[in-house]
């Protein structure tokens, strides 16, 4: 079989999440800061570049750094997608993914809407872990669906759809229900 003729699952449901407003504004907030501080290490004169001292060099790796890691995270990690397709679920983080997390149907035992305290229970948005190692995968707001899986695992998803999610998950694991 040539891996061409290979086709994706067809997608039975997806959502796509963006954090709260106030995470890019706090990454925007950091990106400025790193403009400030350069703009007042090059007025003081160190302006980094060949012959330049240590300091100069420091400078000069800060500001590589500074100015990028924001827009990595930004890229890499403020955005949650959901799919469900006929064979499995798939989270992943990112407008280009850094982070996957695919459950196959087969594994799933338990579906159930939840409400939940994110802040409270799990420190926040994110990719996060419960104190009874429930792994959470959410980006906003304070509901959701939690999986418990065949291997005694538990996965907590976030959503702003929960009841759709659900629905979405138990027609695929029982296709003929």
């Amino acid at each position: 079989m040539a891996v061409a003729s290979l086709q994706p699952a067809a997608v039975v449901y997806r959502e796509e999440q963006n954090f709260d407003w106030r995470v890019y504004a706090l990454v925007a907030l950091a990106e400025a800061l790193v403009i400030v501080t350069l703009v007042w290490f090059y007025q003081g004169g160190h302006v980094p570049g060949p012959g330049g001292s240590p300091k100069d060099l420091a400078l000069a790796l800060f500001a590589g750094a500074g100015v990028c890691a924001p827009l990595l995270v930004v890229i890499g990690l403020l955005r949650m997608t959901t799919e469900v397709t006929p064979t499995d679920v798939r989270v992943w983080f990112g407008w280009v993914p850094t982070y996957r997390r695919l459950v196959p149907l087969s594994t799933i035992q338990k579906i159930e809407v939840v409400s939940y305290r994110p802040l409270a229970d799990y420190g926040g948005w994110g990719i996060r872990t419960g104190r009874d190692g429930e792994r959470v995968l959410n980006a906003r707001g304070n509901r959701g669906v939690r999986l418990d899986l065949s291997d005694g695992t538990r996965l907590l998803i976030g959503s702003q759809r929960p009841e759709a999610l659900a629905v979405a998950i138990e027609r695929a694991v029982r296709p003929g229900v």
